[in-house]
């Protein structure tokens, strides 16, 4: 199995010669010409090769892959980037010694590097943001902003090193050198929208190496010039080449994902958050810590703890914006849960107390009354005479019936007490306390109640109700409780119908 890095002589033959080069490059080996003309040959190569293995790529992904479109960009934009490096190659010999060659700010790599950048971003903002809430909105934005600010004030720190601070030059020269922070906002704008949307069309090694190699491209325009001249141009000649061999790396790894197979393409599990805002601002304050102890209080200093602060208001908003919203979530919650328990423990049609619940309050009521000492009763209800109105009248009468009966019984007992719907025709009432006239003068009540006709369809009709009662009795269950109730009932049932029987003795 022809797995990434094992059994492939691509990836040790790259870092073997870039970690060479960077010696030579960090120890001042080979002259200045050979440490300028290896890099920008180098450099030139990597981003012909990035460029092909971009393509090929976006070529082995499906149609439908929402990755291929961004990888064909990459790869087209790479052809673009590496023509500059090529014409900078060219001039690189034809004077290896100037600033131009040293820093990489010829021209034509400046604009190819600018057109690559523009239309890359421009594909990237055409992916969209899935449907958020209007809260999640918010919070998004506000850490999208917090990426924002945190790049710039890194861009606009690295322009304010570079520019000579004297008090006339200062506006012109920071409006000059706007470009390096203004680049790195939209680089950090473009990938971040799409990484914190949950969106992305690339791989998390993308949207690292792709602000570092902004960010580095950014500090060797602004610093390149100074350090050239001081004899220390091999620091931009190494940062630029490691970029380039990273930029590499990625568009390979991608490649070779496709290549190697479906196994290969394993999706990681997406976090619910993004730790990104967080990175932002901590980086912004381990800046401003670096800044203050060594320049002290500068220019500098003020730009990151303008930066600092900003990003820290942004970050106090966002949790504001996900407190709110998690408060919204625990209500709703609440009442979902309010709902689902109404559901499970409730009758859809009469909305009276189902069987379930009607049994786990008796079950509470037997242990009370086993501990207190206290009375509890059992009324079991069936309808008689239920049948025909079906038959009859249809199943919609019925249900009418049902839900009038519910309301009877309902107005027969206090609120404390639980009338319920076991099923069908039957119902039961739980008797927690000894009403007014006793147990018998309640099932009176009710037969009574339920012995009124009803009017279905323009027509009167008569049910009525055979009761069973059941006192609790030391030693009684709730099983033994509801089990007399009914034989209460049936006896008063075969005595009759629309009458109620008291159990006088436990069943056998």
């Amino acid at each position: 199995m022809n797995r990434i890095g094992v059994r492939d002589p691509f990836l040790p033959c790259v870092t073997g010669t870039a970690a060479v080069l960077v010696g030579m490059y960090l120890l001042d080996l080979g002259g200045l010409t050979f440490r300028v003309l290896s890099c920008w040959l180098a450099v030139a190569l990597c981003a012909s090769t990035m460029a092909w293995y971009a393509y090929r790529a976006s070529r082995l992904m499906e149609p439908t892959d929402p990755q291929r479109r961004f990888w064909t960009t990459f790869g087209i934009c790479g052809v673009v980037w590496a023509s500059g490096e090529w014409a900078q190659l060219y001039s690189s010999v034809i004077n290896p010694r100037s600033i131009a060659a040293q820093t990489g700010t010829g021209i034509v790599r400046t604009a190819t590097l600018g057109i690559g950048c523009v239309v890359l971003s421009a594909v990237v903002l055409t992916y969209p943001i899935p449907h958020r809430s209007a809260r999640e909105r918010v919070c998004y934005w506000l850490d999208l902003a917090t990426l924002i600010v945190a790049a710039g004030a890194y861009g606009l720190y690295w322009t304010v090193s570079g520019i000579q601070l004297s008090r006339g030059t200062l506006a012109r020269e920071l409006g000059v050198r706007a470009l390096g922070p203004l680049t790195t906002m939209l680089i950090a704008f473009a990938l971040g929208r799409l990484f914190m949307s949950g969106a992305s069309p690339f791989n998390w090694h993308v949207g690292v190496v792709s602000p570092i190699a902004a960010a580095t491209e950014g500090a060797s325009r602004v610093l390149g010039p100074a350090m050239a001249r001081a004899d220390r141009a091999s620091w931009i000649l190494t940062s630029t080449f490691i970029v380039h061999v990273l930029l590499l790396l990625v568009a390979w790894a991608q490649y070779k994902r496709y290549v190697s197979g479906p196994g290969m393409r394993r999706r990681t599990r997406k976090r619910p958050y993004s730790l990104a805002p967080y990175v932002a601002i901590a980086s912004t304050y381990v800046l401003l810590t670096a800044t203050l102890a060594i320049d002290g209080l500068d220019v500098r200093a003020w730009v990151v703890l303008v930066g600092a602060i900003t990003c820290t208001g942004l970050v106090v908003a966002r949790q504001l914006a996900a407190f709110a919203d998690n408060a919204q979530l625990l209500h709703e919650r609440d009442a979902l849960a309010a709902r689902l328990h109404e559901l499970a423990f409730s009758d859809s049609l009469t909305g009276l107390a189902n069987r379930a619940m009607f049994l786990d309050r008796l079950d509470e009521a037997v242990r009370r009354a086993r501990r207190d000492g206290s009375d509890a009763a059992v009324l079991l209800v069936d309808l008689d005479d239920f049948k025909p109105v079906n038959d009859r009248f249809g199943h919609a009468a019925g249900d009418a019936v049902l839900t009038e009966v519910a309301a009877r019984l309902h107005g027969c007992v206090p609120e404390t007490d639980v009338v319920a719907r076991l099923g069908g025709d039957e119902f039961a009432i739980l008797l927690e306390q000894v009403p007014a006239g006793g147990f018998s003068a309640m099932a009176d009540r009710v037969v009574r109640a339920l012995d009124v006709p009803c009017r279905v369809a323009g027509t009167e009709v008569r049910v009525g109700a055979s009761v069973g009662v059941a006192v609790i009795r030391a030693g009684d269950d709730a099983s033994a409780l509801l089990q007399r109730s009914d034989a209460a009932m049936y006896a008063a049932k075969c005595r009759g119908k629309g009458t109620f029987e008291i159990a006088t003795a436990p069943v056998a």
